[in-house]
Protein backbone atom coordinates (compact mmCIF):
# COMPACT_ATOMS: atom_id res chain seq x y z
CA UNK A 1 0.00 0.00 0.00
CA UNK A 2 1.46 3.01 -1.24
CA UNK A 3 1.76 6.31 0.82
CA UNK A 4 -0.98 8.52 -0.99
CA UNK A 5 -3.12 5.20 -0.95
CA UNK A 6 -3.01 5.48 2.87
CA UNK A 7 -3.02 8.99 3.12
CA UNK A 8 -6.44 9.12 0.91
CA UNK A 9 -7.80 5.76 3.44
CA UNK A 10 -7.19 8.33 6.49
CA UNK A 11 -8.26 11.01 4.86
CA UNK A 12 -11.79 9.34 3.97
CA UNK A 13 -11.78 8.51 7.87
CA UNK A 14 -11.47 11.82 9.16
CA UNK A 15 -14.37 13.09 7.13
CA UNK A 16 -16.48 10.12 7.97
CA UNK A 17 -15.42 11.16 11.60
CA UNK A 18 -16.16 14.72 11.39
CA UNK A 19 -19.23 14.64 9.58
CA UNK A 20 -20.52 12.12 12.30
CA UNK A 21 -19.73 14.64 14.82
CA UNK A 22 -21.54 17.38 13.21
CA UNK A 23 -24.70 15.20 13.16
CA UNK A 24 -24.18 14.45 16.94
CA UNK A 25 -23.55 17.73 17.51
CA UNK A 26 -27.00 18.83 15.68
CA UNK A 27 -28.49 16.17 17.38
CA UNK A 28 -27.62 17.31 20.50
CA UNK A 29 -28.63 20.79 20.01
CA UNK A 30 -31.95 19.58 18.56
CA UNK A 31 -32.02 17.63 21.77
CA UNK A 32 -31.43 21.07 23.76
CA UNK A 33 -33.77 23.17 21.88
CA UNK A 34 -36.40 20.02 22.30
CA UNK A 35 -36.14 20.00 26.51
CA UNK A 36 -35.99 23.78 26.32
CA UNK A 37 -39.30 23.73 24.84
CA UNK A 38 -40.70 21.46 26.70
CA UNK A 39 -39.54 23.27 30.29
CA UNK A 40 -41.07 26.35 28.39
CA UNK A 41 -43.92 25.14 27.70
CA UNK A 42 -44.03 22.68 30.89
CA UNK A 43 -43.32 26.05 33.19
CA UNK A 44 -45.72 28.17 31.01
CA UNK A 45 -48.41 25.75 32.18
CA UNK A 46 -47.59 26.10 35.96
CA UNK A 47 -48.11 29.88 35.43
CA UNK A 48 -51.38 29.30 33.23
CA UNK A 49 -52.91 26.81 35.92
CA UNK A 50 -51.82 29.23 39.12
CA UNK A 51 -52.89 32.12 37.33
CA UNK A 52 -56.31 31.00 36.22
CA UNK A 53 -56.98 29.61 39.90
CA UNK A 54 -55.90 32.86 41.08
CA UNK A 55 -58.00 35.50 38.94
CA UNK A 56 -61.14 32.21 39.37
CA UNK A 57 -61.08 33.35 43.12
CA UNK A 58 -60.33 36.51 42.73
CA UNK A 59 -63.13 36.97 40.19
CA UNK A 60 -65.85 35.24 42.40
CA UNK A 61 -64.46 37.66 45.91
CA UNK A 62 -65.10 40.46 43.28
CA UNK A 63 -68.66 39.22 42.69
CA UNK A 64 -69.21 38.89 46.69
CA UNK A 65 -68.02 41.84 47.67
CA UNK A 66 -69.86 44.04 44.63
CA UNK A 67 -73.28 41.43 45.61
CA UNK A 68 -72.43 42.92 49.54
CA UNK A 69 -72.85 46.57 48.20
CA UNK A 70 -75.30 46.02 46.10
CA UNK A 71 -77.53 45.23 49.36
CA UNK A 72 -76.58 48.15 50.85
CA UNK A 73 -77.66 50.17 48.25
CA UNK A 74 -80.97 48.50 47.92
CA UNK A 75 -81.51 49.20 51.00
CA UNK A 76 -81.04 52.64 50.89
CA UNK A 77 -83.14 52.97 47.45
CA UNK A 78 -85.63 50.87 49.07
CA UNK A 79 -86.10 53.20 52.15
CA UNK A 80 -85.50 49.61 54.59
CA UNK A 81 -84.36 50.16 58.11
CA UNK A 82 -80.82 49.39 57.60
CA UNK A 83 -77.91 48.43 60.70
CA UNK A 84 -75.41 51.15 60.96
CA UNK A 85 -72.85 48.10 62.73
CA UNK A 86 -73.99 45.78 60.18
CA UNK A 87 -73.13 48.06 57.47
CA UNK A 88 -69.60 49.13 58.97
CA UNK A 89 -68.49 45.33 59.41
CA UNK A 90 -69.33 45.06 55.58
CA UNK A 91 -67.28 47.95 54.87
CA UNK A 92 -64.60 46.69 57.41
CA UNK A 93 -64.73 43.22 56.32
CA UNK A 94 -64.42 44.33 51.84
CA UNK A 95 -61.35 46.66 52.71
CA UNK A 96 -59.52 44.69 54.42
CA UNK A 97 -60.45 41.74 51.52
CA UNK A 98 -60.07 44.53 48.67
CA UNK A 99 -55.83 44.85 49.87
CA UNK A 100 -55.26 41.23 50.55
CA UNK A 101 -56.38 40.99 46.88
CA UNK A 102 -54.83 44.52 45.25
CA UNK A 103 -51.85 43.15 46.67
CA UNK A 104 -51.93 39.59 45.71
CA UNK A 105 -53.12 40.54 41.96
CA UNK A 106 -50.45 42.57 41.26
CA UNK A 107 -47.68 39.59 41.94
CA UNK A 108 -49.69 36.94 39.92
CA UNK A 109 -50.18 39.95 37.08
CA UNK A 110 -45.83 40.29 37.04
CA UNK A 111 -45.69 36.40 36.85
CA UNK A 112 -47.84 36.18 34.25
CA UNK A 113 -47.01 38.98 32.42
CA UNK A 114 -43.68 37.24 31.85
CA UNK A 115 -45.55 34.56 29.70
CA UNK A 116 -48.03 35.92 28.23
CA UNK A 117 -49.19 38.88 26.70
CA UNK A 118 -52.31 40.42 29.05
CA UNK A 119 -52.55 43.90 27.84
CA UNK A 120 -55.72 44.81 29.85
CA UNK A 121 -55.11 48.65 29.18
CA UNK A 122 -58.58 48.57 27.69
CA UNK A 123 -60.71 46.75 30.23
CA UNK A 124 -58.39 48.37 33.32
CA UNK A 125 -56.34 51.05 33.44
CA UNK A 126 -54.40 53.24 35.77
CA UNK A 127 -57.89 55.86 35.43
CA UNK A 128 -59.91 52.75 36.81
CA UNK A 129 -57.40 52.10 39.17
CA UNK A 130 -57.55 55.92 40.58
CA UNK A 131 -61.01 55.95 40.43
CA UNK A 132 -61.79 52.36 41.92
CA UNK A 133 -59.67 53.59 45.05
CA UNK A 134 -61.01 57.30 45.06
CA UNK A 135 -64.52 56.00 45.12
CA UNK A 136 -63.87 53.58 48.03
CA UNK A 137 -61.90 55.74 49.93
CA UNK A 138 -64.83 58.31 49.29
CA UNK A 139 -67.64 55.86 50.55
CA UNK A 140 -65.47 54.74 53.65
CA UNK A 141 -65.51 58.57 54.64
CA UNK A 142 -69.09 58.87 54.37
CA UNK A 143 -69.76 55.88 56.20
CA UNK A 144 -67.54 56.99 58.99
CA UNK A 145 -69.59 59.69 59.02
CA UNK A 146 -72.79 57.93 59.28
CA UNK A 147 -71.31 55.62 61.93
CA UNK A 148 -70.20 58.83 64.46
CA UNK A 149 -73.97 60.25 63.47
CA UNK A 150 -75.60 56.66 64.54
CA UNK A 151 -73.03 56.32 67.64
CA UNK A 152 -74.36 59.84 68.80
CA UNK A 153 -78.09 59.03 68.04
CA UNK A 154 -77.39 56.16 69.87
CA UNK A 155 -76.39 57.42 72.96
CA UNK A 156 -79.36 59.93 73.22
CA UNK A 157 -81.41 57.13 73.19
CA UNK A 158 -79.78 55.39 75.92
CA UNK A 159 -80.17 59.14 78.09
CA UNK A 160 -83.79 58.86 76.74
CA UNK A 161 -83.48 62.41 74.79
CA UNK A 162 -85.80 61.38 71.85
CA UNK A 163 -85.58 65.09 70.10
CA UNK A 164 -81.89 65.13 70.53
CA UNK A 165 -82.08 61.22 68.92
CA UNK A 166 -84.61 62.01 66.28
CA UNK A 167 -82.20 64.73 65.02
CA UNK A 168 -79.11 62.97 64.93
CA UNK A 169 -81.57 60.21 63.03
CA UNK A 170 -82.71 63.12 60.69
CA UNK A 171 -78.69 64.25 60.02
CA UNK A 172 -78.20 60.46 59.10
CA UNK A 173 -81.22 60.29 56.47
CA UNK A 174 -79.82 63.36 54.71
CA UNK A 175 -76.88 61.62 53.92
CA UNK A 176 -78.03 58.47 52.61
CA UNK A 177 -78.73 60.00 49.05
CA UNK A 178 -74.75 60.74 48.34
CA UNK A 179 -73.84 57.52 50.38
CA UNK A 180 -76.04 55.48 47.91
CA UNK A 181 -74.23 57.57 44.81
CA UNK A 182 -70.91 56.51 46.51
CA UNK A 183 -71.96 53.15 46.86
CA UNK A 184 -73.18 53.13 43.07
CA UNK A 185 -69.55 54.49 42.18
CA UNK A 186 -68.24 51.39 44.06
CA UNK A 187 -70.30 49.23 42.21
CA UNK A 188 -69.79 49.99 38.91
CA UNK A 189 -65.78 49.74 39.70
CA UNK A 190 -66.23 46.53 40.73
CA UNK A 191 -68.21 45.38 37.29
CA UNK A 192 -65.78 46.68 35.64
CA UNK A 193 -62.96 45.10 37.50
CA UNK A 194 -64.68 41.74 37.15
CA UNK A 195 -64.47 42.68 33.34
CA UNK A 196 -61.47 42.60 33.46
CA UNK A 197 -60.57 40.01 35.27
CA UNK A 198 -63.01 37.85 33.17
CA UNK A 199 -60.70 39.14 29.68
CA UNK A 200 -57.37 38.08 32.08
CA UNK A 201 -58.79 34.34 32.75
CA UNK A 202 -59.79 34.28 28.61
CA UNK A 203 -56.85 35.47 27.46
CA UNK A 204 -54.64 33.25 29.34
CA UNK A 205 -56.56 30.03 28.63
CA UNK A 206 -56.26 31.29 24.59
CA UNK A 207 -52.25 31.56 25.21
CA UNK A 208 -51.51 27.88 26.09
Amino acid sequence: MDENTVIGILTGSLITLFIKEIFNQINKWSDYKRDITKLKFTRKLEVAEKAVSFYSTYLKNIVEMKKSYEIILNGINEGKDLDINIIQNILNVNSKNLDILLKESHLEANTANLYFELDDSKEWNEQDISDFIENIAETKFKDNEIELLSKTYNDYLNENNQQMADFYWAEIEKLLPSYAISLQKVVNSFDKNRSAVVYMIKSVKEQI
